[in-house]
Parts: structure tokens; sequence; C-alpha cells
């Protein structure tokens, strides 16, 4: 059924996962869009995107991603893909956006990416 989306968001140590399943699309763009402030709301050191259970990643998917880039980035917070799946990499590559967003292959990976803290005086 098209606009069919489950998301999922959990804090995993520091990295805060937004899971997304289905149909990332111009009929679900709220949906995500909600999903992902959510995850920025918990404060994470990272925000990782599990896009492994997309499919269908249109334009408004590419536009709520790249829309929370820039929120996570006005919090310092890096924001890394989780497994992409095919469509997702295929979409991310036809519009060069692949460089915007490491890839990891887990959460537990996702944390390297955390900001290293500032000894203070440093």
């Amino acid at each position: 059924m098209p606009g069919d989306l489950k998301t999922k968001v959990e804090h995993v140590g520091p990295v805060a996962v937004c899971s997304f399943a289905g149909d990332l699309q111009m009929e679900t763009e709220a949906q995500v869009r909600a999903a992902l402030n959510t995850a920025l709301g918990l404060s994470p050191q990272v925000l990782a995107v599990d896009l492994a259970g997309a499919e269908l990643f249109t334009s408004s998917g590419l536009n709520a991603l790249l829309q929370a880039r820039l929120d996570a980035a006005d919090l310092s917070v890096p924001v890394v893909l989780l497994a992409p799946s095919r469509v997702v990499r295929r979409v991310l590559e036809v519009t060069e956006a692949e460089g915007l967003f490491p890839v990891c292959a887990d959460a537990r990976e996702a944390v390297r990416y955390a900001p290293t803290p500032q000894a203070p005086g440093a």
C-alpha cells in the first residue's frame, strides 16, 4: 500500500537511532520529519538513521533527511546512515548526496562519529 511506513526511535548509548521501514515519500514525509525531530529531541551525540528497510525513497524522503542533517548540524550532532537499502543508495548516488552521510553497519559503529569532549581549558 503506498504511503506505508513504520518508524522507530530509540537511544542506543549516545546514539539516537531513527529506523524507517517502508516508503519514504511525499505521503509519509511529515511522519519521517516527525520521527527525525523526535530522535534529535533525545539530545544524542550522534543521529543514526536506519534505512535498511526503506523500500521506496523519493525526493521527499531525501529532503527530510537533508533537513534533519541541517537541524542536527545546528546542534553539533553528526548524522550517519545505518545500512541504507539499495534503493536509498541509488537515490543518494544519482543526486550526488552520498558524500554528505557517513555509512555505518550499526549503532555501535556510529558511536565513533560522536564528538570528542574537549578538555577544560583546551
